[in-house]
């Protein structure tokens, strides 16, 4: 049964200080970025579809064996990376090829597929470190050292899949809210902690396709995608006992970050790039192509299809 949305904060518990080091300290939320299937609604085209999810049209029809530009309603559809569906989920998937998707990194693919961002562009031939939406990518076999996720403790390659593992077999176990319950959700929780229900629903689609199942291969799990160490920090910083794999400590989790995001990095697009590639990351790097795709997915999700959350 889901718990109720917890009011923030509660009285005696510790306030959050909103401040840029506590963002630092925290694990940054890595994610599937989008899910990794998604069913046909009617009025759906490919184009859309593409654009929505940030692929191309042709990657669609490559990955999904289209010969035609139709779709069906009800049709499933593969995104690519590890499935967002309703049912049970396996390890990291194996090594041979994988379709870029909005999202994708280098270091992000190395660490799901067990092997090395020079690994992966040697086996390539690129010549830097940017990929490219649609392009399928040859995956060298696993065994290299494996990468962590940005702003997270490194951990053996082993550790990370059997938890990962162990994440799904749980979720696949229980019974979770609709898809639209999950929404309803989403929104309650953003109005509660004073974030926009628009940002946090956008969010929560792009991420999960609002599913609880949905476990990373990187161990980012459930419908906001938040690493088990955000958890615990957010958890610690306002007084609560999050469990991410219950919906609505899930989405309560996401929705903090959101929150602390908001009172730190100021505009919108920031925040999201905040919530996508970690405040710390952003620091070193600049923000990462795939950042400014993930800002213009999240800001048309907003604008079109959740205006109101």
């Amino acid at each position: 049964m889901t718990r109720p949305v917890s009011p923030a904060p509660r009285r005696g518990r510790r306030r959050a200080t909103g401040s840029l080091g506590l963002l630092l300290a925290l694990a940054v939320v890595v994610s599937a970025h989008a899910p990794g299937a998604i069913t046909v609604r009617p009025g759906d085209t490919l184009w859309e579809l593409a654009k929505e999810h940030g692929t191309t049209v042709s990657a669609l029809k490559a990955l999904n064996g289209l010969s035609g530009d139709t779709v069906r309603d009800g049709q499933v559809l593969q995104l690519g990376g590890s499935s967002a569906g309703g049912g049970t989920t396996t390890g990291a998937p194996a090594a041979g090829t994988h379709v870029v998707r909005a999202g994708d990194t280098l270091s992000h693919l190395a660490a799901r597929y067990g092997t090395t961002s020079a690994a992966i562009r040697s086996a390539n031939s690129m010549s830097s470190s940017t990929v490219i939406i649609g392009r399928r990518l040859t995956i060298p076999g696993a065994g290299a050292a494996q990468a962590a996720p940005a702003g997270s403790t490194a951990r053996p390659a082993a550790g990370l899949s059997t938890s990962v593992a162990q994440n799904r077999a749980t979720l696949a176990a229980r019974s979770h809210p609709s898809k639209a319950t999950v929404r309803s959700m989403v929104g309650a929780t953003a109005r509660t902690y004073g974030v926009s229900p628009s940002l946090a629903v956008a969010i929560a689609y792009q991420e999960s396709g609002f599913q609880q199942r949905v476990v990373s291969g990187v161990n980012a799990i459930g419908v906001m995608q938040v690493l088990p160490n955000t958890g615990r920090n957010l958890g610690r910083q306002y007084g609560l006992s999050l469990d991410l794999l219950d919906t609505q400590d899930n989405i309560t989790a996401g929705v903090l970050l959101l929150r602390q995001l908001q009172r730190s990095v100021g505009s919108n697009d920031m925040v999201l790039a905040g919530y996508y590639q970690g405040v710390g990351s952003i620091a070193q790097k600049g923000l990462l192509p795939q950042t400014h795709q993930y800002i213009k997915n999240i800001n048309y999700l907003r604008s079109t299809r959740f205006p109101n959350g």
